[in-house]
């Protein structure tokens, strides 16, 4: 753990955390009312999906965090006037919500110290797709989630009947398990998917494990510093804004952090990890960089001759005349 925190340290996390929780806030909207509608379809009930979503926010980070995404998701639905606006809005939500997913590749392709090779058009749109595969992935997860919730409270109708005392520590018990499945199944997805290398489901574990662990515990100490004060009092009318910001910021930090103790546990286990074919050591454009770098000092070497060249002969002209 001490090498992945050296190595996490390292790798510039702070200022990346900052950079996909920008990107987050604006592709939030367009992420939400896409996994909405997958979950929804299979359920049959959009409010159904939507409802639990913001009831899961306003546990997080409050109640007004929690309206002010369900703004976002209720305003952001696309309208249905013309067969023109559907597909352009269609395409913006896509785009917009792949977006973060994108930042999420580049940041884990720099812990593996790998990079992605430069490809053209077909290379952006594979990337998209990946992305947009992951959010398929946040869809399927809310959708087992709430399956599994709503058997929860089947069973806890029969439970009540037969042991009412236990009901409240069996529920808690029951939804704590289902949390940490879910999330360390996210975590797992992220780990395997996003970086351009090859690497094994079981390998991804135990960092997606430790990484839902601190983040549930992150969970419960902002979840009680929200209950105990009002952010409201700092910043105002912006609070909504800065608490997603904030939770974001957290996530991705933690997120990192797993991704790090994910390649010292490899590297400790002797893993098998190969190259992805979109993917290639980062020391190789690194190298490619070096040498476009001397090309280009070369080339200003030889302008600066000239010109002290010129400039010589401009005095000679001068002191002649």
């Amino acid at each position: 753990m001490a090498r992945a925190f050296t190595s996490w340290n390292k790798n510039e996390p702070y200022s990346r955390s900052a950079t996909i929780a920008y990107y987050a806030l604006f592709s939030l909207p367009s992420l939400l009312i896409i996994v909405v509608t997958i979950a929804g379809y299979f359920l049959g009930s959009r409010t159904t999906v939507q409802d639990r979503i913001t009831s899961e926010i306003s546990r997080f980070i409050g109640g007004d965090t929690a309206n002010a995404v369900e703004g976002m998701i209720s305003s952001a639905w696309l309208s249905e006037d013309s067969t023109f606006a559907i597909i352009f809005g269609v395409g913006m939500l896509l785009f917009g919500a792949t977006g973060v997913f994108v930042q999420l590749k580049l940041a884990m392709n720099n812990i593996w110290n790998v990079a992605e090779k430069r490809n053209n058009f077909w290379g952006l749109l594979l990337d998209r797709a990946i992305s947009f595969g992951m959010i398929l992935v946040v869809g399927l997860l809310l959708l087992v989630s709430l399956v599994i919730s709503a058997l929860l409270n089947l069973i806890k109708d029969s439970i009540q009947l037969s042991a009412p005392h236990i009901t409240g520590a069996v529920l808690s018990i029951a939804n704590f398990i289902i949390s940490f499945l879910v999330i360390t199944s996210l975590f797992m997805a992220i780990f395997k998917i996003l970086p351009d290398i090859k690497i094994k489901w079981r390998t991804t574990f135990w960092g997606a494990s430790l990484t839902t662990i601190l983040f549930l515990i992150g969970y419960y100490l902002i979840s009680f510093y929200f209950g105990t004060s009002d952010p409201t009092s700092v910043y105002g009318g912006a609070s909504s804004v800065v608490l997603i910001l904030l939770w974001v910021y957290y996530a991705c930090m933690i997120m990192f952090y797993g991704a790090e103790f994910t390649v010292q546990y490899a590297l400790v286990k002797n893993e098998k990890i190969e190259m992805g074919k979109n993917g290639e050591p980062a020391i190789y454009q690194e190298m490619e960089k070096l040498e476009k770098k001397k090309v280009q000092i070369k080339e200003e070497k030889r302008i600066i001759d000239k010109l002290k060249s010129n400039l010589g002969i401009s005095k000679k002209n001068k002191n002649e005349n």
